[in-house]
């Protein structure tokens, strides 16, 4: 399996880790996702901002994702642990759905969806958890 990079969404942030964080609500009765993880920062001192993703299905493919163990998600598909930064990587594109593998420094989020809205950035949160309740909240 070839895994190539999702550069449609913004790049997670690698330095000195990663930080991602997410919740399955529906809001309007509409089943969806909500990811949270950071993409820049610009001084190690200085807070980093976080990127909110809404997933959404599709009518003919339903929203789906499981978070796994990084070293087990990448023993699975029989992939070399060390060849893969964190990023967000794409597994298959078809009309109607993609299939998305958010990968951490400790955690694997495979994101099979029809659909996503990119949230307005969230700038001095101290994690991905605040970031992702302020979205949540409406704050």
């Amino acid at each position: 399996m070839i895994l190539k990079t999702f550069s449609e969404l913004p790049a997670l942030e690698i330095e000195p880790g990663t930080d991602c964080s997410f919740l399955s609500h529906s809001p309007k009765g509409e089943s969806v996702l909500t990811v949270a993880y950071a993409t820049k920062r610009d001084f190690l001192s200085v807070p980093k901002t976080y990127t909110a993703i809404q997933f959404k299905g599709s009518e003919l493919v339903p929203l789906e994702f499981h978070a796994v163990s990084r070293q087990d998600y990448l023993e699975q598909l029989e992939l070399a642990e060390s060849w893969f930064k964190s990023g967000l990587y794409e597994l298959e594109k078809a009309k109607d759905y993609t299939i998305l593998l958010l990968l951490t420094n400790d955690r694997a989020l495979e994101i099979i969806f029809g659909s996503y809205d990119v949230l307005e950035d969230s700038y001095h949160c101290a994690d991905s958890q605040a970031a992702l309740i302020a979205h949540i909240s409406g704050e």
